[in-house]
């Protein structure tokens, strides 16, 4: 076994272990496949263990890759922190931040955030990944990312050891519906029985969805919230809300305008019983890996968006 390792080859360890697939992982790296092979086989040489089992048709991580895999992702993100400061030492204007966020998150957060940081650093270039909670915890995990900012209501989450949670203030959130709703109408208060009868939209936050719609607006356990339309596509829910009868679950300030001249209607303010606590709310958090050291620029960025919140 060899004392040092070559980084190149840790990535290429990395992307068959997301290829499972020669062909298509000596593609991602940009060499032949014979090329590619043989850092496979150097690496395993170096390490002294077998790190995938493979014959002709496939491709599958040995227990030992399985166990080595993770210190090597580690190990490139570390790498890529590394750099990324190194460039911000050296060039203030520039770097690299790469982020996740939540529908929520990147609505209500990200826009003033952002703007105040491009305007410190020019030539600093930004991914940010819009997803939800699953997939963007995958990508903190194979450190595609330093950080995400997202929904976050399941205990269970704030509780993961792997992970920092920090809170952000929840948003206010309600039921909204169009101006000429056969609800808006009635003389008689507005109950909650009134709301299930009209079909519901909201964005999908994960797949909990209409759990949290029922826990969130106090309706009884093991009613079932008529969720017809889940869309990650904002104007959409909004379009198709503004014309028809379907109700609108979202947070408060997304339709602040539409609110302000009458176009759409604050439903949950009208019920009878009130909605709990006075009112339902959206939390959000930041979600960062425990333990590890984020690069300067992803700890200014998350400065803005605990300002922002």
């Amino acid at each position: 076994m060899t004392d040092s390792i070559d980084l190149k080859r840790i990535r290429h360890l990395v992307l068959l272990s997301e290829e499972l697939h020669f062909s298509r992982a000596a593609e991602r790296a940009n060499l032949s496949q014979t090329a590619f092979s043989r850092s496979i086989q150097s690496l395993e040489a170096d390490l002294g263990v077998r790190l995938f089992d493979r014959d002709t048709r496939s491709v599958v991580l040995t227990a030992a890759g399985r166990q080595l895999l993770a210190s090597g992702r580690e190990l490139l993100g570390c790498a890529g922190r590394l750099l990324a400061e190194a460039n911000h030492i050296a060039q203030a204007e520039g770097g690299e931040l790469n982020f996740g966020a939540g529908m929520m998150a990147a609505n209500l957060y990200l826009g003033d955030a952002l703007t105040t940081l491009r305007k410190r650093i020019p030539k600093l270039a930004i991914k940010v990944e819009v997803n939800h909670w699953n997939q963007l915890v995958q990508r903190l995990e194979q450190d595609q990312i330093e950080f995400f900012v997202a929904f976050t209501c399941d205990p269970a989450r704030k509780s993961d050891p792997r992970f920092e949670i920090t809170p952000l203030p929840a948003a206010p959130a309600s039921v909204f519906c169009r101006a000429g709703h056969p609800l808006l109408a009635q003389q008689a208060p507005i109950t909650r029985e009134q709301l299930l009868e009209y079909p519901w939209s909201s964005v999908l936050f994960d797949e909990t969805a209409p759990v949290q719609l029922r826990e969130l607006l106090g309706l009884p356990d093991g009613t079932v919230a008529p969720l017809a339309l889940g869309c990650n596509d904002l104007q959409l829910l909004r379009t198709t809300t503004l014309g028809s009868d379907a109700l609108l679950f979202t947070w408060q300030a997304w339709l602040e305008e539409d609110l302000h001249t009458g176009a759409m209607h604050d439903m949950g303010a009208l019920l009878q019983p009130g909605l709990p606590d006075g009112g339902c709310s959206i939390a959000s958090a930041i979600v960062t890996h425990a333990g590890r050291t984020l690069s300067p620029i992803a700890r200014q960025a998350i400065a803005l968006i605990k300002a922002a919140a």
